[in-house]
């Protein structure tokens, strides 16, 4: 209905007029609508007072005036109403409803209009009446929500009708998040649908907000619950070898694996130990921990952590271990094994026994550990007839070698019966664990479970998960996962800096120290490589590091090798070539940002210098110029710095924004999508303006300075004349052409009259554009620029198809040919030019309706261009040739044609003639009865139209759009998307095709509107 208004106060509140949201000037206009809308009837006196509290009553009331009536302005009527002089209410005769309202009326059906609580996250400064007002009724709408929410899940149980309980459920948890009974509820619902796992993911979502906020556990009841679904798993997974499917931040699928092992460990079916593995941060011991919560009055934990430094003494983590199992012979007065005390002191001397000499401490390592093995064995048989044993031992890949031979007997004895072994070991090579891991492996006593960092979804979902009281913005968490990758570490420590409003640009002290430990053992050499990697934001070949680092070659591959076995580094294959990265980028992050920074200029330099110095041609990777700039930005090498990023600007458009480029080369690494480009373009035009302007100051009179000021002028033209912005790209030209002429540089002085040219040709506008042509040619002669007069020919030849002279322009087509085909090696180097200049022929034969020379011509364009990478070309070509096929009503052929042109669309970043392509896709449509297609296809011809708002494109449209509406009506064809898009009638757009396309070369278009309408109009006379 027209003017309908809808009041949605529950969640965040907001006024809709028709389904559009109406955002009012001031926050009281919405104030004075919610309250209007949830009392239908107020006083003003009491409005007054709620609103303005610190007024006097005639202020007061003349602000409310003001308010009703701006309210009802921005409305369009007369939505408040006064039935007298004290009285305020909503106009009866108007469409109002509201979310509130529904609800009020039946509860019971419309739980789903209670989206979050009454007026979410909406303030009034100055006025605690009406704050007191909203806390009212948001106590009151969240009691109501709650009750009615109860008695709706219980029915729908109960009738089997499960459609709305999951989401019923969750929001009663979100409502009061401590509340065990709905998470019971919830967990009981999913354990009657067979559910078992989310189960688990409930009842680990409960422990974690209780242990978190309230310091306790879950209660026994929600325990009971969670151990019935944790049984079925287990014995669902001895039947079929499932897995979850859902997605849980506390790894549901691991806490499944350790849960269920835990199971089958205290039933005495079969069990196996564990090792957790995954790189620093993954959340190895969390998850141990987590599980070990929950398993704790079950067993006993025995724990112990290996550390690095002590990686090379005996037995150092076992110590712990004895000591732990020592306290539970005496807490439950148990027996010890015979020579229990004289082996461990044996083994374990204390400062005491070595002050005494009781110890051989030197011989230790020789004694036989079977002897120890035997006790220790007998111990743990002991202990478990009370309660088994859970033994973890933290970063194994730190264990010594004599505590792998004791770890290997115990396990091999025991068997996972009377005990079972957790170990965590991070992602670094080890020989020894290998060897342990071979050997146990072989006797199937140990299970691996592997924790990867999260993926970006799952980054998301944590996000959300810990932020919940924050917007998170989908930029802040590309941002996010960007800078943490996944690690649970990192992104804790990132969301506790959002939390505190820190910037994310800066590592905190935690991530250092964390960090520091990384590197703290490294070799000098290892610290020297490290530190050379760390100047690279990507990856640096061996050959380029080994330039840089003045360590011999053996000595450098040994190091890189300890580094990858230590998870620092990765090692990768690019292009035939061995390239070494972090595997983290914060470790490289933290490395750079701890050395000097006198020695990062210097570094910074040699490599900028290096890499420049290498072989670069223009069909190499053009991502090597944005790495040379990188390097000279780092060491404030400001100048050379921008030449790069200009140089990358410059051989991107090369290949993907010149028309008809000169020296083109095939090249299939250079796929980048046209909004990535376009995105990615303007940002470093941003940047480098930026830059600019910065440094002007200080290089005004620089020539260096205003030689590259000009080539960003330059580009930055090109490329908003290319994007259909042709006032800000002719600005920037025309700054080229006045800078060129200053500094005498011949080179840019016919860049800027070429791309005015160019400009002129888009807009079609014939004498202007030969007034450059002529400019440009005088110096180009003057200059003796062989490649431009060529170019220049071609673009006199498109002036005079411009103005109608046929026979002039393909004179000046031939001669530019001519000028480009003098040796074999000017006319493989100028022959997408050439191509270009067959396109016009080619067009002139279509006007001239010789269609098979017209196709021939065109066809030596296409083959020209096809195997090379001027992909704008060869995009044009294929639609021109397309239209010619349309004109001969071979409408398949063109079909197939156009596809052509839109798979390069769909691949680069040049949309010139797209508005043509859609349209006369849309006609063909049109002719085949596909009229989805028509609608599509013109819809996405109007939009660039639009953007580009030339009168070729314009025009062609229109064209397509009265021939499309001519077939509509006749046919009387009712088809409402395209009757809204077109909603003009079809004399309308006849006369505006008319007015946009050329009269000279656009004579199939015109022509055949004319017979189209015309013919009509003589059949109706």
């Amino acid at each position: 209905m027209d003017g309908a208004v809808y009041g949605q106060l529950f969640g965040t509140p907001k006024i809709l007029l028709n389904g559009e949201t109406i955002l009012f000037s001031f926050s009281k206009i919405n104030a004075l609508l919610y309250y209007l809308i949830v009392n239908k009837t107020v006083s003003r006196d009491e409005v007054a007072g709620l609103l303005w509290p610190e007024m006097n009553e005639k202020n007061a009331k003349k602000n409310l005036r003001n308010t009703i009536y701006q309210a009802n302005k921005m409305l369009g009527n007369d939505y408040i109403c006064s039935p007298n002089k004290v009285l305020l209410m909503l106009n009866e005769n108007l469409p109002i409803s509201s979310d509130v309202e529904i609800f009020k009326d039946n509860p019971l059906e419309n739980l789903s209009l209670y989206q979050d609580s009454f007026l979410k996250g909406f303030f009034l400064k100055d006025s605690e009446e009406f704050d007191l007002w909203m806390i009212k009724m948001r106590n009151f709408f969240e009691k109501k929500f709650i009750n009615e929410c109860y008695r709706k899940v219980s029915q729908d149980i109960q009738a089997q009708q499960y459609e709305d309980v999951e989401k019923n459920l969750h929001q009663l948890i979100s409502i009061d998040e401590y509340d065990e009974r709905n998470y019971q509820l919830l967990m009981n619902y999913y354990q009657e649908i067979e559910r078992h796992e989310k189960v688990i993911e409930v009842y680990y979502e409960l422990a974690d907000t209780l242990n978190t906020e309230l310091g306790i556990g879950p209660s026994k009841e929600s325990r009971i619950i969670f151990e019935r679904s944790v049984m079925i798993v287990n014995q669902q997974t001895q039947v079929a070898n499932s897995r979850f499917t859902t997605r849980f931040f506390g790894r549901l699928e691991e806490i499944k694996i350790l849960e269920t092992n835990f199971s089958s460990f205290y039933h005495d079916d079969q069990c196996y130990s564990i090792l957790v593995k995954g790189e620093v941060g993954c959340g190895k011991t969390s998850l141990v921990n987590r599980v070990l919560d929950n398993v704790q009055n079950r067993f006993h934990i025995l724990e112990t952590q290996c550390y690095e430094v002590e990686s090379s003494y005996d037995l150092r983590p076992w110590r712990k271990i004895i000591n732990q199992i020592s306290h539970l012979f005496e807490d439950f007065k148990l027996n010890k094994p015979d020579y229990w005390q004289a082996t461990i002191n044996r083994f374990f001397p204390t400062m005491d026994d070595f002050i005494q000499g009781n110890s051989a401490f030197e011989d230790q390592k020789y004694i036989d550990l079977n002897i120890l093995s035997q006790v220790l064995i007998e111990a743990i048989r002991k202990i478990s007839q009370s309660q088994k044993l859970v033994i973890v031992f933290e970063d194994i890949q730190w264990l010594d070698e004599m505590s792998f031979q004791l770890l290997t007997s115990v396990l091999l004895h025991l068997k996972n019966k009377e005990a079972i072994f957790i170990f965590t070991q991070r992602e670094e090579a080890s020989l020894s664990v290998d060897h342990f891991l071979t050997t146990i492996n072989s006797y199937e006593l140990l299970t691996e479970v592997k924790l990867l960092p999260l993926n970006f979804d799952e980054t998301r979902l944590f996000c959300e998960y810990e932020l919940a009281a924050q917007t998170v913005s989908e930029t802040k968490i590309i941002e996010l996962y960007t800078l943490t990758e996944g690690n649970f570490f990192f992104l804790t420590e990132y969301i506790n800096m959002i939390r505190n409003d820190d910037k994310l640009d800066l590592m905190n002290l935690r991530m250092q120290d964390a960090l520091r430990d990384r590197f703290i053992h490294l070799s000098e050499q290892e610290t020297q490589i490290v530190e050379v990697v760390s100047y690279f934001y990507d990856y640096v070949s061996i050959q380029l590091l080994t330039e840089i680092v003045n360590i011999q070659a053996l000595e450098l591959v040994n190091g890189v090798e300890k580094l990858l076995n230590k998870g620092i580094l990765v090692e990768n294959l690019m292009n035939d070539e061995v390239v070494l990265s972090f595997s983290h980028s914060r470790l490289r992050e933290f490395v750079y940002m701890n050395q000097i920074a006198s020695k990062k200029r210097l570094l910074n330099k040699e490599i900028a210098y290096l890499l420049e110095k290498s072989k670069i041609t223009e069909h190499n990777d053009y991502l090597i110029f944005a790495k040379i700039a990188y390097h000279y930005e780092e060491a404030r090498e400001w100048l050379k710095s921008l030449d790069f990023q200009l140089r990358y600007l410059q051989s991107y458009f090369k290949f993907y924004h010149e028309l008809f480029p000169v020296n083109t080369y095939s090249n299939d690494q250079i796929t980048v999508k046209r909004s990535e480009w376009k995105k990615g373009a303007i940002e470093e035009f941003d940047k480098i303006r930026l830059k600019l302007a910065e440094l002007e100051a200080d290089y005004h009179s620089d020539q260096d300075y205003r030689l590259l000021l000009m080539r960003f002028y330059n580009l930055e033209g090109r490329f908003f004349i290319k994007q259909g912005k042709y006032e800000q790209g002719v600005i920037d030209i025309q700054n080229v052409i006045k800078m060129a002429k200053e500094m005498k540089e011949s080179y840019f002085l016919l860049e800027g009259y070429k791309q005015m040219i160019n400009y002129y040709i888009q807009i079609d506008a014939s004498k202007e554009m030969y007034d450059y042509i002529e400019l440009a040619l005088n110096e180009a002669i003057s200059s003796n620029n062989h490649e431009s007069i060529g170019i220049l020919l071609r673009l006199k030849g498109v002036n005079y198809l411009m103005t109608g002279k046929l026979s002039l322009a393909e004179k000046q087509f031939h001669e530019s040919i001519n000028t480009f085909t003098i040796t074999e090696s000017i006319k493989e180097k100028y022959s997408v030019n050439i191509a270009a200049a067959y396109d016009y022929l080619a067009e002139i034969r279509s006007i001239e309706e010789k269609y098979d020379e017209a196709i021939e011509l065109q066809q030596r364009a296409i083959d020209l261009c096809e195997n090379k990478a001027a992909y704008s070309s060869l995009s044009v070509f294929y639609i021109n040739m397309g239209i010619i096929l349309f004109a001969e009503k071979k409408y398949e052929k063109a079909k197939v044609v156009f596809n052509e042109a839109y798979a390069i669309y769909d691949k680069f970043s040049s949309l010139w003639k797209r508005p043509q392509l859609d349209a006369y896709m849309s006609l063909i449509n049109l002719y085949q009865g596909n009229y989805q297609a028509v609608f599509v296809y013109l819809i996405s011809s109007k939009k660039y139209m639009e953007r580009f708002s030339n009168p070729k494109d314009i025009g062609t449209f229109c064209f397509a759009a009265a021939m499309i509406k001519r077939q509509l009506v006749r046919e009387n064809h009712h088809d409402h998307k395209l009757y809204e898009l077109l909603d003009q009638d079809e004399g309308y757009y006849y006369q505006k095709a008319l007015e946009y396309l050329s009269p000279n070369r656009n004579k199939l278009e015109t022509n055949l509107l004319k017979r189209t309408f015309l013919e009509e109009e003589l059949t109706k006379s």
